[in-house]
Formats: C-alpha cells, sequence, structure tokens
C-alpha cells in the first residue's frame, strides 16, 4: 500500500490513494469526527479531498497522510503538511485528524510531532502553525503537546481560527510530546 514516510513507534505515514477511499470517506463522513469543520463529507468529497492531497504531494512534496497503526495495518487518520493562506501570507500548517474509533490514544499528538519534526528537517521555515477553531479544546492540547502556543485568532474559510504555532528554534530545544 505505500512506503511509509515518517515512522514513530505506533504509527506509520504514507501518501493517500484512492484505494483508502473507503477508510476516508467514513472518517469524513463522520459527524462526531468533523463537528468542527463547516459540516460532514459526502463520498464524492472524500475522493475530491484525496485528489487534492494527491495533487499537494506533487505540487508542494507534502499534504496530509494517512496515518497507519503500523503493528494493526489499519488507518486511523491524517496528518500532514499543507500550505495555507492566512492573514500575512502563506504558512505551513500541520494539520491532523483522527477516526473517533481512535481517539483518547494519543496518536494525534504522536502524528503531529512526527510531522512537526519532519517539517524543521525538511523544509526551509522557521515556523509551522496550526489553524484550531476556538471550541476544539483536544485539538488545542495536541498543538500544546507539540510545543505550539496560541498566537492570535483569524478568520479561514469563513470561520474563526486560532494560530498555533511553533518555531523551529523552540522545536529542536524543546521536545515536547
Amino acid at each position: 500500500m505505500g512506503e511509509f514516510l515518517l515512522t514513530t513507534s505506533r504509527l506509520g505515514l504514507r501518501e493517500m490513494t484512492m484505494d483508502d477511499l473507503d477508510f476516508m470517506a467514513t472518517m469524513l463522513g463522520d459527524q462526531e469526527v468533523t463537528r468542527f469543520y463547516p459540516k460532514a463529507y459526502s463520498r464524492e468529497e472524500a475522493v475530491e479531498w484525496i485528489e487534492r492531497q494527491r495533487g499537494r504531494y506533487l505540487r508542494d512534496g507534502h499534504g496530509l497522510w494517512l496515518v497507519v497503526e503500523r503493528e494493526a495495518g489499519a488507518p486511523v487518520g491524517q496528518a500532514g503538511l499543507v500550505v495555507q493562506q492566512l492573514d500575512d501570507g502563506p504558512e505551513l500548517e500541520i494539520g491532523y485528524m483522527i477516526h473517533r474509533h481512535f481517539w483518547r490514544r494519543g496518536l494525534a499528538s504522536e502524528a503531529a510531532l512526527a510531522v512537526r519534526d519532519h517539517a524543521f528537517a525538511n523544509q526551509p521555515v522557521e515556523r509551522v502553525v496550526s489553524l484550531v477553531r476556538p471550541e476544539n479544546v483536544p485539538s488545542q492540547r495536541t498543538a500544546l503537546r507539540i510545543g505550539m502556543k496560541p498566537e492570535r485568532t483569524t478568520f479561514h474559510h469563513g470561520l474563526p481560527h486560532l494560530v498555533f504555532s511553533v518555531s523551529r528554534e523552540h522545536a529542536t530545544t524543546s521536545r515536547e510530546g
């Protein structure tokens, strides 16, 4: 199913393919998982989601990757790097989403930390961000666990988001997680 681009003790992250559609459609269509998004996604929109990631891999060399539990070989979510247009211009965002059947196991933090470290090792950026809805407390905790701090509020896709960030310097001098 493809080589892992990143690995942790429990997880592997790899590029999504259309073979992952059933899992992605289930996760993106779950009202609980997408409760902080404008809506849950249809199967057709999940196809577009995967196609958008595939385009990012080609254009940017990264995107949201499928997160797989290495021991079981089963997908549990997505995490990766996405270029987002914010108030001050483009920012490299660490995005993460874990399917609700796998919540409260620290998988989002584990995947996001691997993505953060990958970003600073492979991208010419001095900082990375995560955009988190103000009411999404679990995602805020994940951002904090990987060393990010809230810096401001912005509107993204018409909705308020907190901008969490961590600098390269801070990420390499303190190993949260």
